[in-house]
Order: C-alpha cells, then sequence, then structure tokens
C-alpha cells in the first residue's frame, strides 16, 4: 500500500534530499564518537617483557595480567618512570581509577586526552586515578606511543597492551572506551565513545562517593 507521504517523498525532490541529509548527518556522528578497532597485524603478536626496554618515562609496555577474581577487574602490571615494576592491585588501593583505552591514530581518543590529562592534574591527590591503555600495534610501539605522550603532555601511567589486556576486560570492539572502578577494584561502568570532561567528572565523583 502506498501512503500519501510515500507519494511525497516519490514527487519531491526537496523531502527526498532533507531525508537523505538527516540520515548522513545520524551517521557522521556515530563515526565522530569513537573508532572502530583496528585489527591485529603482524607485529602486534610481540609478548610482554619485564626487560628495561620495556618502558620510556610514564610509558610502559604491559608486564603481566592475572585472571579475573569475581566480580573484581583482572590484576596487571607494568613498570613506572623509576623503572618499579607496578601493580593494579596496588596502584588502586583506596582509589576510584578511570581506566581509558585510546590509540594514537584514533581522532575521538585524542579529543578526550585534554580533558583526561586535566582531570587527572585537578584530582590526582584525591584517592582518583587516571590510567591510559594504548591498543597501538606498531613495530616500535614504544617510541610511537611515548612520542605522542610528551606532544600530547600525557602525565597519567600509560599502558600499552599486547592483546590481553583487552581480553581481560572483555574485548574492546571499539576505542575510546572507558571503564570505571571502585574502591573495591570493581568496574561500576562502562562508557563507550568520545565523553565530556564533565561526563568523566560526573562520573568519577559518583564512583567515589
Amino acid at each position: 500500500m502506498v501512503t500519501p507521504m510515500m507519494n511525497n517523498l516519490h514527487s519531491n525532490p526537496h523531502l527526498r534530499r532533507a531525508g537523505s541529509f538527516v540520515f548522513a548527518t545520524l551517521f557522521s556522528l556515530v563515526i565522530l564518537a569513537s573508532c572502530a578497532k583496528k585489527s591485529e597485524d603482524g607485529s602486534s603478536g610481540q609478548s610482554a617483557s619485564s626487560s628495561s626496554d620495556n618502558f620510556i618515562a610514564n610509558v610502559s609496555k604491559v608486564n603481566s595480567v592475572q585472571k579475573n577474581e569475581g566480580a573484581k577487574v583482572a590484576d596487571f602490571s607494568w613498570t613506572d618512570e623509576t623503572g618499579k615494576k607496578v601493580s593494579f592491585s596496588d596502584f588502586s588501593k583506596d582509589n576510584v581509577v578511570l581506566i581509558n583505552f585510546w590509540a594514537t591514530w584514533c581522532g575521538p581518543c585524542k579529543r578526550e586526552l585534554p580533558d583526561l590529562v586535566a582531570l587527572h592534574n585537578e584530582y590526582k591527590d584525591k584517592n582518583i586515578k587516571i590510567i591510559g591503555i594504548s591498543v597501538d600495534r606498531d613495530g616500535d610501539v614504544l617510541n610511537l606511543v611515548h612520542t605522542f605522550a610528551v606532544q600530547a603532555n600525557l602525565t597519567y601511567p600509560i599502558i600499552i597492551d599486547n592483546g590481553e589486556l583487552e581480553q581481560a576486560f572483555g574485548g574492546i570492539r571499539g576505542i575510546p572506551t572507558s571503564f570505571f572502578v571502585n574502591k573495591k577494584g570493581e568496574i561500576v561502568k562502562k562508557m563507550i565513545g568520545m565523553q565530556t570532561r564533565e561526563t568523566f567528572q560526573s562520573e568519577l565523583l559518583a564512583t567515589l562517593r
């Protein structure tokens, strides 16, 4: 059955153009909010080690990933800027943590970073921590991410995943993806796509209470 509205759409080129514009706008908003995660290539099969070549300043490859225990986040470790091995369980003790999966090639991820840096600087001494987890897979990924971190003034810990962390968090299909972890080490919120500073701040403070 052909309705009058359908006849109008077929006969009125202005309506057809308006419909196409609305569809294109909605599609663009979805694309702009997040990036589809790149598939792994041959350079991504590197396993993380605990050697001194595993970190530069506050950027480190993940050292180890343990299995989840109940509702808690899987414990993992990295190397801090002093060369000391740090575990998430120790880092997050008595703290709320925002874990942000991102990549240097992801536009929406990069637009979030200034807000994350500002929140880190504001709350780092107030029981709120931020960790960035890079899913980059470049052959020289450590130097790539470190160079980017310096240029973007990323002062919080940046951990480079080798694929195990993604799996420990249930698989990451799109980035940026952010997880909010309470003081018990439990994930209380997951957010996919680019967020505003106000959204991050509101969720962090709600998790802190």
